[in-house]
């Protein structure tokens, strides 16, 4: 029998091009059950005029890099036409669509060109944005099928009832449409991350490999040692997956075949650094966290990135992590306003946040604020607050993103609620766009507050004046913003 062939559409972003571990999982399940895979990826097409990376560069956030000089140019073809000559020479039995929010409408514009040339290939869309939102996904002409929750086993068991003419009605986790009827069934237990396999990083396009980190391009590789989150911040889609699995999505991967995994991948690949897919890291317990830094020591010797949240921090751990290889650190201050964090779920005091990085000054590490501004309500002075916070910690890098309402999230139904989002927004890119109309702060004001925000933390007071003329998007406002952007990257970027 023939192999059934699956062509998987990532919609991404222009650029971002980190390789995603879950759909690298899920072709390698697929592969390991005979199934043949392909991947169409949008990463190296302009689907805006922006990436992510140039709108940190232009909010100070990042140094400029430039993909060209690897010799890396983005793709001066249609990338809707490519698509439709893809699916001519591939000839696949199924196409499957992972797009988040962000980038699903773009993603649904594949499907529907698909449909219209190919009406009979069955298609399925899966990811956070369809899992949330199955029942408007599934409306469209052009979707089959849809996951919801994890997609590696399901996608599997679909693949093999397609493929042998058997019934796929009841599959668990997918939501399917026979005609005028929907059969909506039951979620299968998170998947033990621990029993599957390697990433799939073949079905890439090579150029994925690289992704600019501090300020310089790396071949970088991205591995899961959990996933999920054992906090449910109200902003967070790990909110909506903790209550759809009743607190049990949090799993650990087990450190030896994270460890393998790394280690072999290391090997093929060539890889230059290590970027830490775990959302909590430093909530660990001893023996697993140590059980970390003696193989990554002994096997992988690899400078590495990650991420952890304040009151997690302590001495010990971040001297081990440092030994170990660890050169750069992401800590989510997000709000330096008490009672916006408590709005967040994110309790810890200013205090807490404070002494995590008096710790992290006592290491070498590269230390990165996270801070989100223009939360539902939140006032200019609000924001100052976080300014504020962020001048104490004194980081080295300054990472400040703009509120993005999500579905799923309580902070999405707030804003609804509020009026600030019409019903059915999807929200943009947390790096570059702000959707919410507020009556006490404006767009322009909270986006130039974004772009002026990392001068408001590291110069002087007394330049305060000429940075707020720098806020403004006019002439002068310009102007300004220029001349403080060439001073700021001179002395601390």
């Amino acid at each position: 029998m023939e192999p059934f062939k699956v062509l998987l559409i990532h919609a991404n972003s222009t650029l971002d091009t980190l390789i995603p571990p879950n759909l690298a999982v899920m072709s390698a399940v697929l592969k390991n059950a005979g199934h043949e895979v392909k991947l169409f990826d949008t990463t190296f097409y302009k689907t805006r005029k922006t990436t992510g990376d140039d709108a940190r560069v232009k909010t100070l956030q990042v140094k400029e890099t430039n993909f060209e000089d690897l010799g890396i140019y983005l793709n001066s073809t249609d990338m809707y036409d490519d698509f439709i000559k893809l699916v001519e020479e591939y000839k696949p039995d199924l196409v499957g669509l992972s797009a988040v929010s962000l980038t699903y409408q773009m993603g649904l514009k594949f499907l529907k060109k698909l449909k219209q040339r190919f009406p009979y290939v069955p298609t399925i869309v899966g990811g956070i944005h369809s899992t949330i939102s199955s029942d408007e996904v599934l409306s469209e002409n052009c979707v089959d099928y849809v996951c919801v929750g994890e997609g590696e086993y399901a996608l599997n068991e679909l693949c093999n009832a397609l493929k042998k003419n058997l019934p796929d009605k009841n599959i668990r986790n997918l939501c399917v449409k026979k005609g005028d009827v929907i059969y909506k069934n039951e979620l299968r237990p998170p998947a033990n991350l621990s029993e599957l396999p390697f990433q799939d990083w073949e079905i890439f396009d090579k150029r994925r490999i690289f992704k600019p980190m501090g300020g310089k391009i790396m071949r970088v590789g991205c591995f899961e040692l959990d996933r999920g989150c054992p906090f449910s911040c109200t902003y967070c889609c790990n909110n909506f997956w903790n209550k759809m699995y009743h607190f049990k999505n949090y799993r650990q991967k087990d450190v030896k075949k994270f460890i393998e995994e790394v280690e072999f991948m290391k090997d093929k690949y060539e890889l230059e650094y290590i970027y830490l897919a775990s959302e909590s890291f430093l909530s660990s317990s001893e023996e697993r966290f140590h059980e970390f830094i003696r193989l990554w020591k002994g096997k992988i010797q690899l400078n590495f990135w990650g991420e952890a949240r304040p009151e997690t921090v302590t001495e010990e751990r971040m001297r081990m992590l440092e030994d170990a290889g660890m050169n750069s650190i992401s800590i989510g201050v997000e709000s330096g306003s008490p009672e916006i964090r408590k709005t967040l779920g994110r309790l810890m005091t200013n205090e807490q946040i404070e002494k995590a990085f008096e710790i992290l000054h006592k290491t070498s590490l590269r230390i990165c604020a996270n801070s989100i501004i223009g939360f539902p309500g939140e006032t200019r002075e609000q924001i100052f607050e976080t300014i504020e916070i962020n001048r104490k910690i004194k980081a080295d890098n300054i990472m400040i993103h703009v509120f993005n309402p999500y579905r799923g999230t309580p902070l999405y139904d707030l804003c609804c609620e509020k009026g600030y989002i019409p019903k059915g927004e999807i929200g943009g890119d947390y790096r570059q766009d702000f959707v919410l109309e507020m009556p006490q702060i404006s767009k322009q004001e909270i986006l130039g507050l974004q772009r002026t925000f990392p001068l408001y933390v590291k110069l002087p007071k007394e330049r305060w004046p000429e940075i707020q003329i720098a806020e403004k998007f006019d002439e002068q406002g310009n102007a300004k913003f220029e001349e403080l952007k060439k001073e700021y990257t001179e002395n601390f970027l």
